[in-house]
């Protein structure tokens, strides 16, 4: 989609919504509220029904609840299908997003981290054949932090296509707020977006050692604090530096 569509149709319909949290019942009952989903579809196989309908999720998919996972693809799926039926459907980062990015997971549920372990760890392990590959991550939710970190599993095609903001008629849709000093750093929209696109589309502590070549505990502690800075410190302004709660 792009990040400034001001010239629509009048009538054109405009749909948002805000923090998902995981809840993949209430993600579904309001996509079928707002008619664009089909209510006579699953979450696994959803059919969107909103034709050229403009469908804006301003952040927070992640965090509290225990289907986050399962939210992503059901609004990947409608997205896809939204495109060829003429309307759209734009996810942006949330401040949990960001949070996931450099591996804070306070705000995860162990139904969350469970979710991450079954779809995720559990292919990583078989297809290196070892388990070692997560002691880069010191026990913290290795497979969560291997899907979200900047170059990681799902960075180039989830969050590089996850916006920080985008303007839709005339509204500007943005998680928590958009400054002055937001607007002066990076001089558009659209540059602000590509900021928070070529950050997460790279990692930035280094090579990872997925055999786990670690003599002592000290270098694993190590190894995931140098992950956790580098992404903290190259992560751009318009993503909150990776804090923050709401």
């Amino acid at each position: 989609a792009a990040d400034v569509m001001t010239d629509l149709e009048a009538g054109r319909r405009i749909v948002t919504f805000g923090d998902v949290h995981g809840d993949i019942d209430a993600l579904k009952n309001f996509l079928v509220t707002a008619q664009i989903m089909d209510e006579s579809s699953s979450v696994e196989e959803p059919v969107w029904s909103g034709g050229d309908t403009i469908c804006v999720q301003v952040g927070d998919i992640l965090d509290r609840g225990d289907d986050e996972l399962a939210c992503f693809r059901l609004l990947t799926s409608l997205s896809r299908q939204a495109r060829e039926a003429g309307g759209e459907l734009i996810m942006l980062y949330g401040n949990h997003e960001a949070l996931n990015c450099v591996g804070l997971f306070q705000y995860a549920n162990p139904g969350g981290n469970y979710e991450f372990e079954h779809e995720v760890g559990v292919s990583i392990d078989s297809a290196l054949g070892s388990n070692r590959w997560r002691l880069m991550y010191a026990g913290n939710q290795p497979s969560r932090w291997a899907a979200f970190e900047p170059g990681g599993l799902l960075a180039e095609n989830l969050l590089a296509n996850m916006k920080v903001a985008v303007v839709v008629g005339r509204t500007v849709f943005v998680h928590a707020g958009l400054t002055a000093s937001h607007v002066k750093e990076y001089g558009s929209i659209e540059t602000m977006n590509q900021a928070a696109a070529d950050w997460v589309l790279h990692q930035h502590h280094g090579e990872n050692d997925y055999e786990g070549h670690y003599d002592t505990v000290a270098q694993v502690v190590e190894s995931a604090q140098k992950r956790a800075r580098g992404a903290t410190k190259k992560m751009p302004n318009c993503l909150g530096g990776g804090s923050g709660e709401g």
